[in-house]
C-alpha cells in the first residue's frame, strides 16, 4: 500500500460542465516507505474529472471527460435526476457536506466536503438506488458494503462516465474498459498470502501523478477499497490502490495493493476519473 500525505508536487485536475471547463488547483502528495493512507473526507459548477472519460458534448469528447447534466437537464427536482447511461456519478456540490448513512436514512457513518483530502472532487460511483438514497462504494463502511447517501439536487450535481477498471486477481490481470469495449490490458501483482488483496466491488477516489517515491512508481489510482489484514507495527494506512513498481510482475507479492507498470498506471490516470467502478475478482 502507498501512504500519501500533503507536501510536494501534484497533478492538475479539470473539472467540466455542459460547455466550461475550468483548471483546479495541483494535488499536494509525498509518499511515505509503504501501503496507501488516503483518507477521504452550489450553483452550476463543473464535473469532476483527471481527463477522463470521453462520452458526451462537444467538450468531453474532444478532451475525454465525464459528463455532466446541465442544470436545466438535472432539473432541480426534489431528488436529484441521475443519468441512465454508463455509471451514474454524483458529486458534492461546492459549499455543501453530504452524510453517508449505513442504510437509507439510517446512521450517520461520515459526512464528507465537495473535496477529499488531496483535492479530488469527492464523487461518488452510484451502485444501487432505493427512493430518494443511493448506495456508493466508499472507504467507511467496509469493503463489500454500500453507504447511502440522499438524493439532495441542493448537495449534489449528477454525471456519468463509461469507464470501468476490472482486476483479475488469479489471472493477475487488469483491463481499463470503455463501454464495454476493453481498450487496454496488462499484468499486475497483487497482495501476498496473509496480505490479500480484497475482492469485490470499488470506486476510484483520487488519481495521482508525479512526487512519488520511485518504489511506486509513476503514477497511482486510489480506490474505496481497504486493507483489513494489515501487518502488526503498520502506520501505512489501510487504502488499497493500483500503483506503478519497478519490482516484478504476475506475482502475489504486495500488502494488498495491485501493482503494475508505470505506463499502465499511467494510462489508467490519463483516462479513468474520480468515481469510475472497479471491479476485484479471485
Amino acid at each position: 500500500m502507498v501512504g500519501l500525505k500533503a507536501g510536494g508536487k501534484g497533478i492538475q485536475l479539470e473539472m467540466h460542465d455542459a460547455s466550461r471547463t475550468i483548471g483546479f488547483g495541483a494535488l499536494i502528495l509525498a509518499l511515505v516507505a509503504a501501503g496507501i493512507a488516503l483518507i477521504l473526507s452550489g450553483g452550476s459548477e463543473p464535473a469532476p474529472t483527471a481527463t477522463a472519460v470521453r462520452d458526451s458534448t462537444p467538450a468531453a469528447a474532444s478532451r475525454g471527460e465525464p459528463a455532466a447534466l446541465s442544470q436545466q437537464q438535472a432539473g432541480r427536482d426534489e431528488v436529484l435526476d441521475l443519468p441512465a447511461r454508463g455509471t451514474p456519478l454524483a458529486w458534492v456540490r461546492f459549499g455543501e457536506r453530504v452524510e453517508i448513512r449505513s442504510a437509507p436514512g439510517g446512521p450517520v457513518t461520515e459526512t464528507v466536503g465537495p473535496e477529499t483530502q488531496y483535492g479530488s472532487r469527492s464523487v461518488f460511483s452510484v451502485a444501487k438506488t432505493d427512493g430518494e438514497w443511493a448506495g456508493v462504494p466508499n472507504p467507511f463502511t467496509g469493503n463489500g458494503v454500500l453507504g447511502w447517501i440522499k438524493l439532495d439536487p441542493d448537495q449534489l450535481k449528477a454525471g456519468y462516465t463509461t469507464h470501468a477498471i476490472v482486476v483479475d486477481l488469479s489471472e493477475h490481470r487488469a483491463q481499463l474498459i470503455r463501454a464495454g469495449e476493453v481498450l487496454r490490458t496488462f499484468t499486475v501483482s497483487v497482495g501476498a498470502p496473509g496480505a490479500e488483496t480484497p475482492t469485490g466491488s470499488f470506486a476510484v477516489t483520487d488519481t495521482f501523478r508525479g512526487g512519488l517515491n520511485p518504489v511506486y512508481g509513476c503514477c497511482a489510482v486510489a480506490l474505496t477499497a481497504v486493507q483489513p489484514k494489515l501487518p502488526s507495527g503498520w502506520i501505512g494506512g489501510d487504502r488499497i490502490a493500483i500503483h506503478g513498481t519497478t519490482g516484478p510482475l504476475g506475482v502475489n507479492v504486495s500488502h494488498g495493493c495491485v501493482r503494475a507498470a508505470d505506463r499502465d498506471v499511467s494510462a489508467l490516470v490519463d483516462d479513468v476519473p474520480p468515481g469510475a467502478p472497479v471491479t476485484i475478482r479471485q
